[in-house]
């Protein structure tokens, strides 16, 4: 294996999270043109070798993970990043998008405003002004932090509803 795909592999392993292509060429002192290259040779690579282990494109990202037909069945296994209270609130925010802030205090309590602020200062919602409360969505760092293939909010909505429908 070339020594930029070596690179671009040990980046995208270490991180553990999504990063863009200009994000690793800076990281290894060579050009994106170069790594995205790597990155592609480096996915079909692994789309070949057919194991557990996936290198995706989400939303201008790469990352590495489990290939989606193992990722629900692993999924347990995993530690969560984000505490249960979090994760409940992203998930109702992704699912009722566009939702009003006022709304989920309705259903969740005061704790959401807390909440909230979390995920806002994460980066995965975004935030408007709307009279004298704020409408929630979804982002693109929504989509790349949950593994989501999306290009905006209305897919991760579509998304969430398909998830909960199958179940």
């Amino acid at each position: 294996m070339e020594e930029t795909m070596l690179l671009a592999e040990a980046i995208l392993f270490s991180s553990g999270r999504s990063m863009g292509a200009e994000e690793i060429a800076e990281a290894c002192g060579l050009e994106t043109g170069e790594i995205r290259r790597a990155l592609r040779k480096l996915a079909a690579l692994y789309r070949r070798r057919n194991g557990a282990i996936e290198i995706v494109r989400t939303g201008g990202k790469y990352s590495m993970q489990l290939r989606k037909d193992l990722a629900d069945r692993f999924r347990s296994y995993s530690p969560s990043e984000l505490p249960r209270e979090l994760l409940q609130t992203a998930a109702l925010i992704a699912y009722y998008q566009p939702v009003l802030q006022s709304e989920l205090a309705r259903k969740r309590g005061d704790r959401v405003y807390a909440e909230i602020a979390e995920l806002r200062r994460m980066g995965l919602i975004s935030v408007r002004q709307k009279g004298r409360t704020f409408e929630l969505t979804t982002n693109m760092r929504f989509a790349e932090f949950f593994g989501i293939e999306a290009k905006n909010s209305e897919e991760i909505k579509e998304y969430f509803e398909k998830l909960i429908a199958a179940k």
